[in-house]
């Protein structure tokens, strides 16, 4: 095996290993903007959430009182 052999199989190895680094940091970039895009979807569904509910008080109460006032102008009656 001659010297320049060796440094063939030197820049194959440094390549391979660059291309897996390379691949390992694309998968790390991906998966913090997932992460990233999760967390925002997170909040976005907890305001859903809060303003659900919000609503569905709301709305209790008005049935509430809509009840409330059946009842007693059908005991005035």
């Amino acid at each position: 095996m001659e010297p320049a052999d060796g440094r063939v199989i030197l820049f194959i190895l440094i390549g391979l290993a660059v291309f897996a680094l390379g691949r390992r940091f694309q998968t790390m970039i991906i998966m913090r903007q997932v992460w990233k895009q999760s967390a925002r979807q997170v909040t976005a569904r907890r305001t859903v959430a809060h303003n659900a509910a919000k609503s569905m008080i709301g709305i209790t109460l008005i049935a509430i009182f809509v009840i409330w006032l059946v009842l007693n102008l059908n005991r005035a009656m």
